[in-house]
């Protein structure tokens, strides 16, 4: 089964710590407005901690992100609660390219299922071996990751940013084994 014909298919709710339900789904046209101000806001909360101001000033303030939002919301899965997005992910081939949840909403467990989800995803598509970039400086993210079964394998300089990333890999079992 191709990973876009599976993801057509993702829609669950989960009960979080609050009680509340999140729905997770495939991201919608209608999503774009709700991703370019989680991403916003989450840029300037998580990313002003490790990135200088003039580095995120063209995605906060200019017109970069969203730019990028229209060019990829196709690809995006998210967490929606109470309807307003607080939650995405996304891959292209076996590279997990964003999974960023508000902050207002970190640790209820939207992060998790955004990542099991795109693994899900990449294993059902063939893929056995997963990579990620996360800013170095990311501890909360680097923790998260490496309770998840990412395995740092190097460092590098992100040109863009300016700042070290540690590209990560996980080797992912086979569904149904």
């Amino acid at each position: 089964m191709s990973g876009d014909r599976y993801m057509e298919k993702i829609t669950t709710s989960e009960p979080m710590e609050d009680g509340r339900m999140i729905q997770f789904r495939k991201a919608v046209k209608e999503d774009v407005p709700k991703l370019i101000k989680l991403f916003k806001e989450t840029a300037v909360e998580v990313y002003g901690q490790i990135l200088p101001w003039e580095k995120l000033e063209p995605w906060v303030e200019g017109d970069m992100l969203s730019e990028s939002v229209n060019k990829q919301w196709q690809n995006m899965t998210v967490a929606e609660k109470t309807g307003e997005v607080v939650g995405v992910a996304a891959r292209s081939d076996n590279k997990i390219d964003i999974l960023w949840v508000h902050p207002d909403h970190h640790r209820e467990g939207i992060g998790s299922v955004l990542l099991d989800t795109i693994e899900t995803e990449l294993k059902k598509s063939g893929y056995e071996l997963a990579t990620l970039a996360c800013f170095s400086d990311n501890d909360r993210a680097m923790v998260f990751y490496r309770a998840k079964g990412w395995k740092p394998l190097s460092e590098e300089m992100n040109e863009e940013s300016g700042a070290l990333e540690v590209v990560m890999t996980k080797t992912l079992t086979k569904v149904g084994g």
